[in-house]
């Protein structure tokens, strides 16, 4: 199957957030997002809603993650457990049907012998990751401004968020970008608050050393995330919500879950550095 193909499965499912359920059980939505429409007029936030804001020298994307909440995560490894069961039963059922027909197979030799059914395990049942229930496209379309640069603004679930890449969604389902596999940040987006990460530079594609996979991917050589309040002014229809600058930590690696090319957060001044490939926490908390 193509990364294309992958991709485009791998969207559907951030879409409708759902994951294999017993019958008439309504499936748990771990995260909700849109786009927030460009119109006129001031923006009336949604208190129980967080907002996400960036601007850019150009269309870009930006790919996120929601972070589990500890209710979030024994809600999936319920879902994950139950599902794993039936599994199981499934197999039994499987296991039973394989060995009547082995034995037919002995007692005539014109049978052919059947194939074993695979025994599901903890380590070889796949399962939705919980990451790919909870994606956040952000751009490179339904920009909420375009005077000068591009401004997004998405609605989405309140929560903590991982960036996982300069990632662009098309409408067809194909990805194009990066992803930051091996270290990127997260940031705190709470109810009826506009949480502001900056500028990011329109990416440019980048020249990366032999046999290095980790290399840095360079965002039009500027600091990722830099402040905007004077390079790229807010929206005066945002003038009258609670605009507050997103708080970076650093986190560590993460799955290919695209099959994109590898990459890692540029080094942040007060947030991250890097000792070879090993993530150094600047922000002392």
């Amino acid at each position: 199957m193509s990364r294309v193909a992958i991709a485009a499965i791998a969207v559907a499912l951030l879409s409708t957030a759902a994951v294999p359920l017993a019958a008439k059980e309504k499936p748990p939505v771990f995260r909700e997002t849109a786009a927030v429409k460009d119109k006129p007029g001031a923006l009336a936030l949604d208190p129980a809603k967080a907002y996400i804001l960036l601007r850019s020298t150009d269309q870009t994307g930006l790919y996120l993650f929601k972070v589990p909440t500890a209710e979030d995560q024994a809600t999936y490894d319920r879902l994950r457990a139950d599902a794993f069961n039936e599994a199981r039963q499934k197999f039994a059922k499987k296991l039973a049907g394989y060995e009547a027909g082995l034995k037919a197979s002995r007692d005539n030799p014109r049978l052919s012998k059947p194939e074993k059914p695979v025994e599901p395990t903890n380590a070889n049942f796949a399962f939705t990751p919980f990451a790919l229930l909870t994606g956040v496209a952000i751009g490179p379309t339904n920009r909420f401004a375009k005077a000068g640069f591009s401004t997004y603004l998405q609605e989405v679930t309140p929560g903590t968020y991982r960036i996982y890449g300069p990632i662009s969604v098309l409408p067809n389902g194909a990805m194009s970008g990066a992803c930051y596999c091996m270290g990127s940040v997260r940031f705190d987006a709470r109810p009826g608050e506009i949480t502001d990460l900056g500028i990011v530079p329109a990416p440019k594609p980048q020249v990366r050393p032999d046999g290095d996979s980790s290399w840095p991917g360079a965002w039009d050589g500027q600091a990722p995330f830099a402040d905007a309040s004077t390079a790229m002014p807010l929206d005066p229809r945002l003038s009258a919500a609670r605009t507050v600058r997103a708080a970076f930590r650093p986190v560590g690696k993460m799955p290919n879950l695209f099959g994109l090319q590898v990459s890692r957060l540029p080094e942040m001044a007060g947030v991250m550095r890097y000792d070879r490939d090993r993530i150094v926490d600047l922000t002392g908390k």
